[in-house]
Order: C-alpha cells, then sequence, then structure tokens
C-alpha cells in the first residue's frame, strides 16, 4: 500500500524549521497543496502538540504527524520530510527530530496496514541512517522502495 501511495513529489529534503511547531506547518504543506488535508488539520495537529506534548515522537529522530480524521482529513495521505538542522521536539529521550511523516487517515482503521508497513522501515537502523543521509527526494524515494521490497 505505502509503495502505491508515495512518489518523489511527496518528500522534501532539508527543510528548514524555526520550531517544532514551524516544521509541523512547513511538512503539511504537501498533503494540504494536494487536497489531502484542509488547513484545520494542520492546525489540530499544532494544538494537539501543545497540549499533550510530544506524542508524535516514534523513536530515535521521528515523528508522525497526525490528529483526528474528523479535524480536516479528505483522504489518506503521507509524506516525508528531512530537517537540516534537525529540530527539538521536547522529547526527552528521541530529540531532536530529522524525520516527520504526514500523515492523514480518514477514519480509523483504513490506515492500519499502511502504519504496519511504515513500522518495518522505523524499525531497521540501516534503512533509517540511509533516509536521514538522503540529498534528494529521488534518492530518499529510491531507499524507501528499496525497503519496501525487501
Amino acid at each position: 500500500m505505502l509503495k502505491e501511495m508515495i512518489t518523489a513529489k511527496d518528500i522534501e529534503i532539508g527543510l528548514q524549521a524555526t520550531d517544532w511547531e514551524d516544521a509541523i506547518r512547513k511538512s503539511s504543506r504537501r498533503l494540504l497543496e494536494k487536497g489531502a488535508i484542509e488547513q484545520e488539520y494542520i492546525d489540530s495537529m499544532v494544538n494537539v502538540l501543545k497540549e499533550n506534548g510530544p506524542y508524535i515522537v516514534l523513536g530515535n529522530h521521528i515523528a508522525l504527524a497526525h490528529t483526528r480524521p474528523e479535524y480536516g482529513a479528505n483522504e489518506i495521505g503521507l509524506s516525508f520530510t528531512t530537517l537540516n538542522p534537525p529540530v527539538e521536539f521536547g522529547s526527552e529521550n528521541f530529540d531532536p527530530i530529522k524525520l516527520i511523516i504526514t500523515f492523514s487517515a480518514t477514519d480509523s482503521n483504513s490506515h492500519l496496514s499502511l502504519i504496519s508497513e511504515l513500522a518495518g522501515i522505523l524499525g531497521d537502523d540501516e534503512v533509517m541512517r540511509n533516509l536521514f543521509e538522503s540529498t534528494t527526494s529521488e534518492e530518499f524515494y529510491n531507499h524507501l522502495v528499496s525497503a519496501l521490497d525487501e
């Protein structure tokens, strides 16, 4: 499912952000421009993080930016953004964040297989090192697809 959803156009390399909020807002632009989400979705992601802290930080240097579907998710969407320099999200164990995966789903179940595929990639240190070190969206995409083909 992931392989069919992603193209190099869904990847941004080396985004500069002033803080975690700026990083979330900027990394969400691709999904907003595609119509996968509304502006309300972005605002909700920021507000929930302000209220609940860095719950979206999944592991070393990785954040999965998302919120509830009713806040403006129009379709399942996914984008990848590397941050340069990395950004502090307030996670004692996993900061600074180098990769934001921005994600939208229209319900609570349809995206579970996609999340499962992502988990397999995110748990592979070599794949993550290759993704973090990618200098172009095409290079990132090729590493991602190669990992999915294994």
